[in-house]
């Protein structure tokens, strides 16, 4: 059963471009709804890439999620937002046309 049975989701888009080093270990970066700091998805990357590598992956959260932020927590247990990744939400679909009153 998938976490998210029950739920009303939306995808989001995760992009950026990952730091180049020599590291080949993985980090899991958590995107948090800082409207409520809570934890609405998680990706798991690399540290860093040898050669400049982007990246565009999707991610269901729940449509309940206002503003999102994606990072990793420190030790102390604080939210360091990742600078090179963004969270994308869908745009929302707007009516083709004239909208409101026609001033009649």
């Amino acid at each position: 059963m998938s976490y998210t049975a029950g739920f009303a989701v939306m995808e989001v888009t995760v992009r950026g471009v990952l730091p180049i080093g020599d590291t080949t270990d993985n980090a899991t970066y958590f995107i948090l709804d800082t409207a409520r700091s809570a934890i609405v998805g998680q990706v798991v990357l690399p540290r860093a890439v040898k050669r400049s590598l982007g990246v565009a992956l999707t991610v269901k959260v729940p449509t309940t999620a206002g503003s999102l932020a994606i990072g990793t927590f420190d030790d102390g247990g604080n939210f360091e937002v990742a600078s090179f990744l963004r969270v994308e939400t869908p745009a929302v679909e707007r009516p083709d046309g004239a909208v409101g009153s026609s001033g009649r």
